[in-house]
């Protein structure tokens, strides 16, 4: 299927007539009637600023209206980012090939520097998931460092890609990486898919440093990471917070709540999260810790988020 495969103007005018809207309401008063005539006509191209105004008055995002245009489709490009923010909830080992399947199909037809680095980074998870070789996994991440660190800023597809690499750095580095995220992710504050970024960040740090055994400074994290999972209704992190809340609180003494971990299982068990719940039973301190040498498949089919 081509990435594009339906003509722009009768796309616009088939949405137009199907909300019942005449073409003097749409064009309104960015743009004379007959200009978009000529729009629906595929006579003319809208700039920019005239598609925007044309979606706007149609009541349709850009996202949906390329949608349509490629047939209830993503585009190929669209399909691979879409799958790789899939990981932040469902690390499977099958979705990880599969990126690498449609990411390899795409780079042989023509360069993408993004979907380049999307490969290396589902390369280097594919060799923690297999091999729980954190040394070689680093080799692929350093590839997708050595772009991003040249970029002045980073937007939502970047920040998804360093999120994926967080472990190349030492645990007080991934914290500065952190808290830039957590403040451009800020901005996007209207976002869901930003809110839920903000979790992953999170949790991926909240690893790195109870592997460093930094347990004060983990808490830190790992309290913001329960306070924006309970206000996106994020259960399962949620339940992971209080797991690692009430490890790092033992850790350093802190009695002050006790029962976080069986407030947890019973999340779980109200999800039908079974093995999440053993996970937990079983080795509470290396919870959804993908660095670990931590069996991850036994986890493979119970992290979707609902």
């Amino acid at each position: 299927m081509s990435d594009i495969n339906v003509p722009i103007g009768s796309t616009l005018k088939k949405i137009r007539e199907n909300k019942g809207y005449t073409q003097k309401e749409i064009s309104d008063h960015t743009m004379a009637r007959s200009t978009y005539t000529k729009f629906e006509n595929d006579d003319i191209t809208p700039t920019l600023s005239k598609y925007l105004s044309i979606l706007d008055h149609m009541d349709m995002s850009h996202e949906e209206f390329i949608y349509l245009l490629n047939d209830f489709e993503l585009r190929k490009k669209e399909m691979i980012l879409y799958l790789f923010k899939q990981l932040d909830k469902n690390p499977t080992l099958e979705l990880i090939y599969e990126i690498i399947e449609k990411g390899e199909a795409l780079v042989q037809d023509r360069y993408d520097q993004l979907t380049l680095d999307i490969l290396n980074a589902c390369r280097g998870y594919a060799v923690l998931f297999e091999e729980q070789n954190l040394a070689k996994a680093k080799d692929y991440a350093q590839e997708v460092w050595n772009r991003m660190e040249t970029l002045d800023k980073w937007y939502l597809a970047e920040l998804h890609i360093i999120n994926s690499i967080l472990y190349l750095f030492d645990s007080d580095t991934a914290a500065l990486f952190t808290e830039r995220a957590l403040e451009t992710l800020t901005q996007y504050q209207h976002l869901d898919e930003a809110r839920n970024l903000k979790i992953s960040f999170l949790l991926h740090l909240t690893n790195l440093l109870m592997m460093d055994q930094k347990y004060e400074q983990a808490l830190f994290y790992i309290k913001q990471m329960e306070t924006e999972s309970d206000q996106v209704g994020n259960s399962i992190m949620l339940a992971t917070a209080l797991v690692r809340k009430e490890v790092c609180m033992k850790k350093i003494g802190d009695s002050s709540e006790p029962g976080l971990i069986d407030r947890a299982v019973r999340i779980f068990d109200s999800l039908n999260k079974h093995s999440l719940k053993e996970l937990v039973i079983k080795d509470s301190e290396n919870f959804l810790n993908l660095y670990s040498k931590y069996p991850v498949k036994e986890v493979q089919s119970e992290l979707l988020i609902h």
